[in-house]
């Protein structure tokens, strides 16, 4: 699917909100008791708001270069999107909540330079992902998955992740429930449920959780600009499976 992400250089806001929204029914309350409540959404889709993301940011640049590139990023961006037509990788900016092995600095993976020790053209380098945790084949619509960790933090619950999945492309899906049989082996619940079936060994993304999303209305990225000063916007965007 979507091979656009939306930029990591635009991950400023000062709250996001990641939820997942579905539609949930009850016959109502009988002479005796109460019936039960029941999914018919399929485990919902995600949505997420980023509000007052900074366009006053990015490589070392200062005061109005760095504005001006930012806010030309933005609106490029918002022209890729074309209203909501064209999806988009979002990331969940969720770095506070990951399993980090401990001892390891949080800048580990980011900006690895070629073998010659050079970087890239703007002063960025390479990603790599230092989480790692894998999961054993799973069907479409499963919500447990027994996972290896190799290299993590201690799950507790509550953290997000992501898998690519061959058909879907990338997908968020946020952890219920951990119980490990060591400190190895486990199993873990989760929502929403697999959007597709996964092969043995899978590799769960932690690092940089993202879902293929387009945007929510064709106005979710509008920008109003004040000249000479510093700008923000906000956007919006819902989960996409076309």
């Amino acid at each position: 699917m979507a091979q656009i992400d939306f930029p990591r250089a635009l991950l400023r806001e000062k709250a996001h909100s990641w939820n997942l929204v579905g539609v949930a029914a009850t016959p109502g309350q009988t002479a005796v008791s109460f019936a039960p409540i029941v999914r018919s959404d399929g485990g919902g889709i995600w949505t997420c708001s980023m509000s007052d993301i900074s366009l006053s940011g990015g490589n070392g640049l200062r005061g109005k270069d760095r504005q001006k590139l930012t806010t030309l990023l933005w609106r490029a961006v918002r022209q890729i999107a074309d209203g909501g037509v064209t999806p988009l990788v979002v990331p969940r900016n969720d770095a506070l909540f990951l399993p980090w092995p401990a001892g390891v600095a949080r800048a580990a993976g980011i900006d690895i330079p070629h073998s010659d020790g050079a970087l890239f053209s703007d002063g960025s380098g390479y990603y790599q992902s230092i989480i790692d945790i894998t999961a054993a084949a799973a069907a479409l619509r499963a919500t447990s998955l027994d996972i290896t960790i190799n290299y993590a933090g201690e799950l507790m619950g509550g953290e997000s992740f992501s898998i690519e999945h061959e058909t879907m492309g990338w997908r968020v899906y946020e952890i219920a429930t951990v119980s490990m049989d060591d400190g190895v082996a486990g199993t873990i619940t989760f929502m929403p449920p697999l959007r597709e079936a996964i092969p043995a060994n899978t590799q769960l993304e932690f690092d940089r959780p993202r879902c293929v999303m387009r945007l929510a209305k064709t106005s979710s990225m509008d920008l109003s600009v004040q000249p000479w000063t510093f700008n923000s916007a906000s956007v919006d965007f819902v989960e996409t499976f076309a």
